[in-house]
C-alpha cells in the first residue's frame, strides 16, 4: 500500500523511537532530519502533512514553528521536549502548535495524537486538489524567480481564475500574499542565520526586484524592519552561545 502522508520529524534523538514509529504508521512516510537547516530545506521542496519538532534548551522549537505556522498556516505541528514548562506549553499553543507532548515518548501517546491532527489535516486540506499542492510545491521550490501567477497555472494545469480560486479556499490567502509569504520566510531564516549578505542581497535572493518593497512588504508581514530584525536575531544567537 502507498504511503499517503508525509511526516517530517526533526528531532537529534529521533533514532530513540523513530523504528518504533514507523511500524505504528505504516500508513505515513517519515523523514528525519536532525539538522534545523536541511529540515526548513525538506519543507520548502516537499509536500509535508504533519511535523514533529523537538524542543530542547540547545534548539529552542519557537523560531522555527513561527517559521511553519508562517508559510503554510494550516500545517499542524506536534512539539515534542524533555524540558517542557506550562510557559513553554502556552507559547507553542499560541503560535499555532497541534499538541504538547513531554518525553519520554509513550509510544501509543504520540500514534494517537498524530492520527488525530492527520484526521483533523485531511478535513480542512483535501489532498485530491493535486493542482493547488503543485502549485504550493512549485513555489516553495522557485520563490527566487519573478512569479507571476498565469506561469504558474500552466506549471499545474490549472486556469488562472480556477489557481485564484484555490489558494483562496485552501490557504484562505491569494496568489499574490502566499509567494511573498514563502519569500518573507525564506528571508527570515537568512536573517537569523546571520549570513555574510547585505539586505539588498537578501531581498533579490527571495525574489524581490527591489531592496524598497521588500523592507516594505517584511515590515507589513513581521511589524520590523529587517535590519531591526537581524540585529535582533544576532543579539539572541550570542545569548544562546
Amino acid at each position: 500500500m502507498g504511503k499517503t502522508h508525509t511526516i517530517l520529524l526533526i528531532d537529534s534523538s529521533a533514532e530513540t523511537y523513530h523504528q518504533s514509529l514507523v511500524a505504528a504508521l505504516r500508513e505515513c512516510q517519515v523523514i528525519i532530519e536532525k539538522n534545523t537547516q536541511k529540515a526548513c530545506e525538506f519543507f520548502f521542496h516537499n509536500d509535508v502533512d504533519l511535523v514533529l519538532l523537538d524542543h530542547t534548551p540547545d534548539a529552542p522549537c519557537m523560531d522555527l514553528l513561527q517559521v511553519l505556522k508562517f508559510v503554510a498556516p494550516s500545517l499542524p505541528v506536534i512539539i515534542m521536549t524533555a524540558y517542557g514548562s506550562e510557559e513553554l506549553a502556552v507559547s507553542v499553543f499560541r503560535n499555532g502548535a497541534s499538541d504538547y507532548l513531554k518525553k519520554p515518548i509513550h509510544e501509543h501517546e504520540l500514534r494517537d495524537s498524530i492520527q488525530t491532527v492527520l484526521g483533523i489535516r485531511e478535513r480542512s486540506f483535501n489532498r485530491a486538489q493535486t493542482g493547488i499542492h503543485k502549485a504550493i510545491q512549485y513555489i516553495n521550490t522557485n520563490y527566487c524567480l519573478p512569479l507571476k501567477l498565469a506561469h504558474v497555472a500552466r506549471q499545474t494545469g490549472m486556469s488562472v481564475s480556477c489557481l485564484e480560486r484555490a489558494f483562496k479556499k485552501t490557504l484562505s490567502v491569494t496568489y499574490s500574499v502566499y509567494l511573498n509569504k514563502v519569500r518573507i520566510a525564506r528571508a527570515m531564516q537568512m536573517l537569523e542565520e546571520g549570513v555574510g549578505y547585505s539586505i539588498s542581497e537578501i531581498a533579490f535572493a527571495c525574489g524581490f526586484n527591489n531592496q524598497y518593497h521588500f523592507a516594505r512588504m517584511f515590515k507589513k508581514m513581521t511589524q520590523a524592519c529587517p535590519r531591526e530584525f537581524k540585529k535582533k536575531a544576532m543579539v539572541e544567537n550570542k545569548s544562546s552561545l
